[in-house]
């Protein structure tokens, strides 16, 4: 029997053989010699070159037919593995692929459905908004899962401000969307016709809204993405001392992480280490290139931006068991464009029994080779052992912890406005 100490190990083989894998290779090159690693496993592997009889479905296609859309792996197709879906495919050549297409909404395109369901003029994004509604109904097998849990995640507080009317309204909107009554071939978008009435809608934001204030796990979710807050402020501080060396940088960073937040939160620092980076030449990190007056709200603003991301990562492992997640996000500007561009996704490795999720970059080996050169021998040891992983995993990082170090990062921040 497989100890959780020992499938995490397998698990971070199984990563290490993703990261080092050349993508000039076939991805039976990757999964065939190790099989028994992968054992259990699932993989959702990015390419542009998508190979024979292995599932496989193109993305490329999707935004081509709704540019509305921005994928969150970087090649035009995906190409997937589990232990039934390989052995399926060896035994019966090209098989059914049990995918899940989900649909999440940042702001400003969740605003759109408000606007729209309140019969006021869209103005130039109407063509783009009614192609995405059509997409929703008419898109892959029975149509997207329309997933706007993500905007009440995002507009969580300001949900609860009783003067604050939009969030509501946005989700009473998004919850008259389900009602819409649509047929393809006579759909207007701007005469739409919805079976429930806007006090039935208004009823079920209402409950929407009241689970999710009373949700624990939404309040993990506040917390994560203000861990990912609380480490992108202390990239952007320590990015300003000009002289210092990424490598110097990074290794700082490393140490805040582990002795102030008793974390070692790798993700969040692979945004850290491409903002110190690379900041200067990717336009996702513009906003914070120059600290001002309103550089906080601008690293908020991101730090949502990349929580999209890391929020897929959780819904990805929530997945009927033997399905495959695959994300999409609707947005009506260019920011997610830019930060898929600026943090490209090479695959996403999934173990459902240990419920632990791995999002793994396309320049994840440039990225944990400065990682690993930033850090001598001892913290190095402290990182790989396991048994400190795991209490690392279990230990928790509370929400006034957090807010606590965020306001002493923000006092340095304005330091240099």
């Amino acid at each position: 029997m497989e100890t959780r100490k020992e499938r995490l190990d397998r698990l971070q083989q199984a990563f290490n053989l993703v990261v080092h894998h050349d993508s000039v290779l076939s991805f039976s090159d990757l999964i065939e010699p190790n099989r028994d690693t992968f054992k259990g496993f699932k993989l959702v592997y990015s390419t542009n070159h998508l190979e024979g009889d292995f599932a496989h479905t193109s993305l490329k296609a999707i935004e081509e037919q709704c540019p509305t859309l921005k994928k969150y792996f970087y090649g035009s197709g995906l190409l997937f593995f589990s232990d039934e879906l390989y052995d399926k495919t060896w035994r019966e050549g090209r098989v059914q692929l049990p995918i899940d297409y989900s649909l999440s909404l940042d702001s400003n395109a969740a605003e759109r459905f408000r606007i729209w369901e309140d019969g006021k003029d869209l103005n130039t994004s109407e063509k783009d908004f009614e192609t995405l509604v059509r997409f929703i109904k008419d898109g892959p097998g029975s149509g997207f899962n329309f997933d706007y849990s993500f905007f009440i995640i995002e507009n969580y507080y300001d949900s609860m401000k009783p003067e604050n009317h939009r969030p509501f309204n946005t989700i009473r909107a998004l919850k008259r969307f389900d009602h819409l009554v649509y047929d393809s071939a006579s759909f207007c978008v701007t005469k739409p016709v919805f079976n429930e009435t806007r006090s039935q809608a208004g009823q079920r934001a209402i409950e929407t809204l009241h689970a999710f204030h009373s949700s624990p796990e939404i309040r993990a979710f506040q917390q994560r993405r203000m861990l990912l807050y609380v480490v992108l402020l202390k990239a952007v501080i320590l990015n300003q001392d000009k002289k210092g060396s990424i490598k110097s940088k990074l290794a700082e960073l490393i140490n805040f992480c582990l002795f102030g937040l008793e974390k070692f939160p790798k993700t969040e620092l692979y945004f850290a280490w491409k903002l110190m980076k690379y900041g200067k030449s990717l336009r996702f990190f513009d906003p914070v290139s120059q600290i001002g007056k309103k550089t906080k709200a601008k690293i908020q603003g991101m730090s949502w931006d990349i929580f999209a991301l890391r929020y897929q990562e959780t819904m990805a492992s929530k997945g009927n068991s033997g399905d495959f997640f695959i994300p999409f996000f609707a947005s009506f500007d260019n920011r997610f464009v830019e930060l898929a561009k600026a943090c490209p996704i090479r695959a996403v490795l999934i173990d459902e029994l240990g419920e632990n999720v791995i999002t793994i970059q396309l320049d994840e080996l440039e990225f944990q080779t400065e990682l690993s050169n930033s850090m001598g021998a001892e913290l190095l040891h402290e990182l790989n052992d396991s048994h400190k992983k795991l209490e690392r995993m279990k230990k928790p990082l509370t929400e006034d912890k957090l807010v606590e170090v965020a306001s002493g990062l923000e006092d340095q921040l304005e330091q240099y406005c």
